[in-house]
């Protein structure tokens, strides 16, 4: 019997790390300004969107900062707000756009890491073009669910975290059931990601997913918390941006997910 390779993942999925590898390499030649005209137009701006919803947000900072010309830290948003009111970013593509974007090299390496490792299992349960819509949806959710917590945020939410959030939640709908593999690197799939997923209600009450959420959850909420950084200024980890499309792929899933057949062997 020959070796397997140690990587055999469906081909969307290097697709998409070598456009996200392709982005980095494109913005570091461009250089650190024209980078940030890209995070502000195509990175998901909470501010922006709610001005469009005329809650004034620019206009407010702006205000502010002249109220309080000392201030360096308003200055710097006021700045921003005043290039936003002349240059919106481009709403609603940057829902998904965002996505593509990140904070240097260690930022996309680990959100790389875990779309390969949960992504593989879940696109070859439910093929390339449901996975496309649960990556988009759990990207708009992911923005969608920042924007209610930092609706007055100027600072652009950029990397892939959002999505890959909600296909690791797609992804433990199925892969603690009986005769599924964590293993998203294995050449042989072709008994496995078939096994009936849990009922989104079910989810939480079996003990090894509630177990992988709430150690999930902690671990966000702590490293966001701490203002860990990624690279953009005062930027640091969007945790809540996380959760909403943590939300997003657990709940998209039970539409995305591929009809089969329940084979009684792998049943509880």
């Amino acid at each position: 019997m020959g070796r397997e390779p140690i990587f055999n993942m469906p081909p969307l999925i290097p697709i998409l790390i070598a456009l996200f590898v392709l982005v980095e390499f494109v913005l570091g030649y461009w250089g650190p300004e024209a980078a940030s005209d890209i995070y502000l137009t195509f990175g998901f701006i909470p501010a922006d969107l709610a001005d469009r919803f005329g809650s004034d947000v620019f206009r407010i900072l702006e205000e502010a900062s002249r109220l309080k010309p000392d201030s360096e830290d308003l200055a710097g948003l006021a700045e921003i707000a005043a290039y936003l009111r002349a240059h919106p970013s481009a709403l609603p593509f940057s829902l998904i756009s965002y996505s593509f974007l990140h904070a240097g090299w260690p930022h996309l390496i680990i959100n790389s890491v875990w779309l390969m490792a949960f992504g593989s299992v879940v696109l070859r349960r439910i093929g390339t073009i449901r996975f496309l819509a649960l990556f988009a949806l759990s990207s708009i959710g992911a923005a969608l669910f920042h924007f209610i917590t930092h609706s007055a945020d100027v600072m652009p939410v950029i990397g892939a975290s959002g999505a890959v959030s909600g296909i690791m939640a797609a992804a433990i709908r199925f892969v603690f059931q009986p005769g599924e593999s964590l293993s998203g690197f294995s050449l042989d799939a072709s008994g496995t990601y078939r096994a009936p997923a849990l009922p989104l209600v079910k989810t939480f009450r079996d003990r090894r997913t509630l177990r992988f959420i709430l150690l999930w959850l902690a671990i966000n909420i702590v490293t966001g918390l701490a203002g860990v950084p990624l690279g953009l200024g005062a930027g640091s980890i969007a945790w809540e941006a996380h959760v909403g499309g943590f939300i997003t792929g657990l709940i998209v899933f039970s539409w995305v997910d591929s009809p089969m057949e329940e084979d009684p062997s792998v049943l509880n």
